[in-house]
């Protein structure tokens, strides 16, 4: 085995370990891994280059090097497209964010302050998958995503505290939304209402939900029909950074 192929097949297990671990690992060790990617991809690059596989057997490495390209721009897409508006450019060529930075630690802000005091919720987040359709039976806010807003919603014994609020982009689009609860089975039988609405949108839409339970302030989410029950800080950070692409 070559040191081009040694270096490429560690290049793409890094990616799959990575992938397969993000929403279970921390923040910084995410990251960590992300620069192991980076690092053995820039190693493989260099030796092509060294090795002059690059000027001599260009299709072969075209191969090669695209999808090494497309997994350096996935793992790195954060970092590329802050670095572009930190200098004051926009592009279309990377995915960004549906949600903002800022607006992002305002609603983890909200779930934390939600879990901690054990008021239940349900925040789900539209994606490819339009949800005009329980938007409009909602009732419409259009409003700003804040923390406190959003913390104000769930309150108890408020007018919209039992259904769910819907976000697109950095917006609240509605809050009393009810979603169609999921039939499965083997579904915790001491999962309530909210856990099997948020398990049903996954099911029937890509979206992606956070739910908050009343009784133990736990953090579950959903999406894909998958339920990821009592997830920490850390890992509702990275799930949010994993789903919610544009």
């Amino acid at each position: 085995m070559s040191l081009n192929e040694f270096l490429l097949i560690n290049v793409y297990v890094v990616s799959i370990f990575a992938l397969v671990v993000k929403p279970k690992t921390t923040h910084s060790m995410y990251r960590v891994l992300k620069v192991i990617i980076l690092a053995l991809s820039l190693l493989f690059i260099r030796d092509l280059f060294i090795s002059g596989a690059i000027a001599g057997k260009w299709l072969h490495t075209v191969f090669l090097v695209l999808p090494l390209i497309w997994i350096m721009t996935f793992f790195l897409h954060g970092e590329i497209v802050a670095l572009f508006k930190n200098l004051g450019l926009k592009t279309g060529l990377f995915p960004a964010n549906v949600i903002e930075e800022e607006v992002k630690y305002e609603l983890m802000d909200s779930i934390d302050y939600l879990s901690r005091h054990k008021i239940g919720a349900i925040i789900t987040f539209e994606r490819a998958n339009s949800l005009e359709e329980f938007i409009n039976s909602a009732f419409l806010l259009g409003a700003p995503l804040s923390s406190e807003l959003l913390s104000s919603i769930f309150y108890p014994n408020t007018p919209l505290h039992d259904g769910a609020v819907i976000i697109k982009e950095n917006t609240i689009m509605c809050g009393g939304a009810y979603f169609p609860p999921s039939d499965k089975p083997k579904i915790p039988k001491n999962l309530g209402s909210r856990h099997r609405a948020a398990i049903g949108i996954s099911e029937i839409t890509d979206a992606f939900t956070v739910v908050v339970s009343e009784q133990t302030g736990q953090i579950s989410v959903t999406v894909d029909g998958y339920l990821d029950q009592d997830i920490s800080a850390e890992s509702l950070e990275l799930y949010l950074e994993k789903y919610l692409q544009a």
